[in-house]
């Protein structure tokens, strides 16, 4: 479940202050907080009292896309599914993070802040000269790698709570040496296997279902044949965007918007840069000796520097990313260019530009558009949340809901029949998924006739039902279930037909027949596996069904029901693969099967925490289906 933060560079500097991943709290060092209070700001994930909100997941989504194309370019074409995918692993990791915390609490788990000082000073990335805690390098350190001293801190208290709640308790599983003897027969070994399909709504019924049987069905079957309860209810939607089309932002808002949101419409000139770090500067200036001698770049970096391709590839920067002894510098040089020696706080540089994105910006005549949209949204839901107060006030004064409507120049629109599946007998097909949702279906079924709802939040407004009436539950007339109750009859006919087939092709399987001769007595298909590892599959079988045929010994059957489908499985044949394996490989294997048990543990643990809590994720609201 949990993810890494990844680096917007992949080079030392960044690998050595990217180490840890978690959601955030409060800093030390006198950074003020950043929780949101936007209007209008919807939660997106609810632990009982703790809330992640929509921005919170949104800024995080962004700074991800901004990471990847500080990587790859702005030429990176960035997919929907990929999309999907990011914004689900952050609301995977934002939820999992809100279990720990809450968690964390109920437990009276609690970091200090001597403990997370503690740990900052004693790191050596930290510390000057002489060895001791430098605040200034610090903060340079965390701005060069794009992060905030908040966002630092915070992720590490978070890690150290991490720790505690998953880490320790899952940790320590070990493989015994002896066993990957074993872990290596089981992995290279090899088994054929024989099977019979058998279909039950493929059979045929040789009579029909008389008026006894009928009737002894309807008896035996009746809550079967029960009509549940169902009401019929009005209700008035307000949406959103026909408040937001009323807002005119003025000039000086939509300016304002602009600047206070420069980033997302102005990106900074951004150079590809290569490095190499001396700790002394004769080493520095040799290298550079070489380079103007026509030495390659990489290779006066492995020779003198002793960094590899990885180490010396700094990539996308733009100059507030850099440390400000070697901002100016590199900012100076054209494509191509590399620098003298530079001093920093870090050692000695030779910095090189191979490329430069030039500066984008996006003017306010341009982003024009996008603000008002923008700025209507927000105005919207705050005017929205306004209405929807006046609307409760004169509902709790007696007002009807054909009076709000009046007033509030909508319609009352019908939905007849509701019952609690969400399934209607008539609804106005633009309000359908609107009446099947979990949150008006519970609404409609939780007041009595002629009682007005309190408001509803629905993706694109605010809703008002009244209960007009309600249909008790009741049993269905035999004429009415007579076609259900024919089709149930043939389903247990077809199926205890079935049944006797497999008990019968089970028996003489175990008593020594060989399940050729039983499919060939019994007329049924046989199919035949080629030779298969344990982590192959046929016949849409799971790994799970996969590794309890594994178990089976030659000859003996498996019945495995895979929805409407029977299978009985045999294992034919067992090849086993002699195999020498080095330390190396030994090793691969242990840890992975140490890998496995331990995520297995750590995902199980996280999911007994969850279940303490009553966890809900609006995914719908971060463009993910629920």
């Amino acid at each position: 479940m949990m993810t890494k933060i990844r680096s917007i560079q992949d080079s030392w500097l960044a690998k050595s202050i990217l180490i840890l991943t978690a959601l955030s709290f409060m800093s030390l060092f006198g950074v003020s907080g950043y929780l949101s209070s936007a209007a209008g700001n919807r939660p997106i994930i609810r632990v009982d009292d703790i809330v992640v909100y929509q921005d919170e997941i949104n800024n995080q989504y962004n700074q991800e896309l901004q990471m990847a194309k500080s990587l790859f370019g702005d030429s990176l074409d960035i997919s929907d599914t990929m999309k999907n995918a990011i914004m689900q692993s952050i609301v995977q990791k934002d939820l999992v993070n809100a279990v720990l915390q809450k968690t964390a609490e109920d437990l009276d788990v609690s970091i200090s802040n001597d403990l997370i000082r503690k740990i900052i000073y004693s790191q050596p990335e930290f510390s000057d000269a002489s060895g001791n805690f430098s605040l200034d390098k610090f903060r340079r350190l965390l701005s060069a790698s794009g992060w905030s001293e908040q966002k630092y801190i915070e992720t590490l208290r978070q890690d150290i709570i991490k720790q505690h709640l998953i880490q320790n308790p899952t940790e320590g599983i070990n493989i015994p040496d002896f066993m990957t003897k074993y872990l290596a027969q089981l992995e290279n070994q090899r088994k054929v296997f024989q099977y019979i399909t058998i279909k039950p709504s493929a059979l045929k019924i040789d009579r029909t279902i008389s008026d006894e049987e009928l009737e002894q069905y309807y008896q035996d079957f009746a809550v079967e044949f029960e009509e549940p309860e169902n009401r019929n209810v009005s209700f008035i939607d307000l949406p959103v965007d026909k408040l937001a089309s009323a807002v005119v932002p003025g000039e000086d808002e939509i300016k304002a918007y602009y600047q206070d949101n420069i980033s997302q419409f102005v990106i900074p000139e951004q150079r590809r840069v290569l490095q190499m770090v001396f700790d002394n500067q004769e080493n520095a200036q040799k290298a550079y000796q070489a380079l103007q001698s026509g030495k390659d770049f990489y290779a006066a970096a492995k020779e003198f520097a002793n960094q590899d391709k990885d180490d010396t590839e700094l990539g996308e920067v733009s100059q507030d990313m850099l440390l400000a002894d070697l901002s100016e510098p590199v900012f100076a040089l054209a494509a191509g260019e590399y620098t003298e020696p530079v001093q920093s706080d870090l050692g000695w540089h030779i910095m090189k530009v191979v490329s430069v994105t030039p500066k984008k910006e996006t003017k306010l005549s341009d982003a024009r558009a996008k603000i008002i949209d923008a700025i209507r949204k927000d105005r919207a839901y705050e005017a929205a949340y306004e209405t929807v107060a006046r609307i409760e006030d004169k509902l709790g004064s007696g007002a009807t809901l054909e009076e709000i409507a009046d007033e509030q120049h909508v319609r009352i629109h019908k939905v007849v029949g509701l019952n609690e599946d969400g399934k209607a007998a008539s609804v106005a097909p633009q309000f359908k998924d609107l009446a099947s949702s979990t949150d008006f279906v519970d609404t409609a079924f939780s007041y009595n006739p002629g009682e007005i709802s309190q408001v509803i939040e629905t993706d694109n407004g605010f809703v008002f039902v009244r209960v007009d009436s309600i249909k008790d539950s009741h049993i269905k007339d035999i004429s009415e279930v007579r076609g259900e109750i024919q089709k149930m009859w043939e389903t247990n006919e077809k199926n205890a037909i079935a049944q006797e087939i497999i008990n019968d092709v089970t028996h003489d399987i175990e008593n020594g027949d060989s399940i050729a001769s039983v499919a060939s007595r019994f007329h049924l298909p046989l199919n035949t596996t080629r030779a298969l590892k344990r982590n192959e599959s046929f016949a849409g079988l799971n790994s799970l069904q996969m590794a309890e045929l594994f178990q089976e010994k030659v000859g003996s059957p498996k019945l495995v029901n895979q929805d409407d489908t029977h299978l009985i499985i045999v294992p034919t044949k067992v090849l086993q693969a002699e195999t020498t394996l080095s330390d190396n490989e030994k090793e691969v294997l242990r840890s992975k099967a140490q890998s496995e048990i331990g995520q297995t543990a750590a995902d199980s643990l996280v999911d007994a925490y969850a279940s303490n809590f009553k966890v809900r994720v609006k995914y719908k609201y971060v463009g993910l289906a629920d």
